[in-house]
């Protein structure tokens, strides 16, 4: 999948700072290893003249080659074994003298014999992830800001739940859904009116899923179809934003249907949503929209997915910015 330039020129700059970050770290275990332990650091010097002394025994041509350089490779294993001992007295192995890199594959730089690291197309996907999250937030929202007090505890007529235990019931759910995603988490439509807690909870959700590792884009849908449009003709330097929507592990598609409507919106809009789908790639919507509207505005095809396919929740509720509001004056 394609990234724009920065999100390379980023991924670069995190992946040469590991492999630096490891390799001046060795470098200090080592020199403070040889302050206490210095003919341990005689010994490694001859270990690595031995390629030299090897070389040297090639281009003088000494007589009996064979000979010679038995003779490095026995003087190599004394050298080892002495080696061996000032570690086991230190009580520490080689290895603990190395680098440890982030990656052990590649040694954090980010290839393998010229083809592109795991760890790397793993950094490009956080780093892509980071840039479109960037104005989200995150922050603001999470499951123990989230108060059921808002909501009316007496139950409708012909209702056979109130709207707090209805709300109870999605807050737990979506508790669960985030402490035990994983790629092959359903989707959820989160639908009602403004100030009933859909963006709360989504956010808590994307949060929580955040923290445990997964690549996860939270995004205003007017303001993301509006980016995709400036990519497609040409009015931005980036690229890649529709695929970036399409791969990561989770999106969550805030405001769905409060964008310009255009056909190329509508149609985007309907490519993406579709497009998780057929990938199996967990999704989160959330919209003020009854599905009849979402029919007429999308199409019967959309919405019969997402009644087919979405754990759908139906908000109900006064609007939370309202009654706060109200609280202030009293």
């Amino acid at each position: 999948m394609g990234y724009s330039k920065d999100v390379y020129e980023e991924a670069d700059k995190i992946i040469r700072e590991r492999r630096n970050k490891a390799l001046r770290e060795a470098d200090m275990r080592k020199r403070t290893f040889f302050i206490s332990y210095p003919e341990a650091e005689k010994l490694e010097q001859e270990l690595s003249s031995t390629l030299s002394k090897v070389t040297k025994a090639m281009v003088r041509g000494t007589t009996d080659l064979k000979t010679a350089l038995e003779k490095l490779r026995e003087e190599n294993l004394h050298t080892q074994e002495k080696l061996k001992g000032i570690y086991d007295s230190a009580d520490i192995s080689e290895n603990d003298l190395e680098p440890k890199f982030t990656c052990k594959a590649c040694e954090d730089k980010g290839n393998i014999d010229g083809r592109m690291c795991r760890c790397y197309r793993q950094l490009l996907k956080e780093t892509a992830c980071d840039k479109l999250n960037k104005l989200s937030p995150f922050k603001l929202s999470d499951f123990d800001t989230f108060s059921l007090d808002y909501y009316n505890n007496q139950k409708a007529s012909g209702e056979s739940i109130s709207e707090r235990e209805r709300m109870q019931k999605y807050f737990e759910y979506c508790k669960k859904y985030a402490k035990s995603f994983c790629s092959s988490s359903k989707n959820i439509l989160m639908r009602g009116n403004t100030g009933l807690g859909k963006t709360h909870l989504s956010l808590a959700v994307a949060k929580v899923v955040t923290e445990k590792g997964y690549g996860v884009v939270y995004c205003s849908t007017p303001e993301i179809i509006s980016e995709i449009e400036k990519e497609h003709f040409g009015k931005s330097t980036d690229n890649g934003t529709l695929e970036m929507l399409k791969e990561c592990d989770l999106l969550v598609l805030d405001d769905l249907g409060t964008e310009f409507h255009t056909s190329f919106t509508k149609t985007t809009a309907y490519n993406l949503i579709n497009s998780r789908l057929i990938h199996r790639k967990p999704t989160i919507i959330s919209t003020n929209l009854e599905l009849e509207e979402l029919e007429e505005l999308y199409s019967g095809r959309l919405v019969s997915r997402l009644m087919g396919e979405y754990v759908i929740m139906n908000f109900a509720g006064t609007d939370i910015r309202q009654i706060k509001r109200l609280q202030k004056y009293k």
